[in-house]
């Protein structure tokens, strides 16, 4: 078919199956230990589920592998610092 109609094979993938299937996973995976259902105390919606946040409100860490998770505490932590820092003057 010369038409530039739908053909039979599919589009090349411009990265690694495994990559598209962690980028998946990353997106789409739901573990069921993480998830919350709030059905009677209001005040658990947003509440992290996975115990990663250092805030205890969901701030999106439970999708991070352990590199990331690292690398995103260690941000975390020097803005802290940052803020406290700047409130004592």
């Amino acid at each position: 078919m010369g038409d530039g109609g739908k053909g039979s094979s599919p589009r090349p993938f411009s990265v690694s199956q495994d990559e598209f299937d962690n980028r998946w996973d990353n997106i789409f995976k739901k573990d069921k230990e993480m998830q919350i259902r709030v059905k009677e105390n209001v005040e658990d919606i947003g509440r992290c589920g996975c115990g990663r946040s250092p805030t205890g409100k969901c701030i999106g860490w439970h999708g991070l592998n352990e590199e990331q998770l690292k690398e995103a505490q260690a941000k975390w932590e020097a803005e802290e610092m940052k803020n406290f820092k700047d409130m004592e003057i």
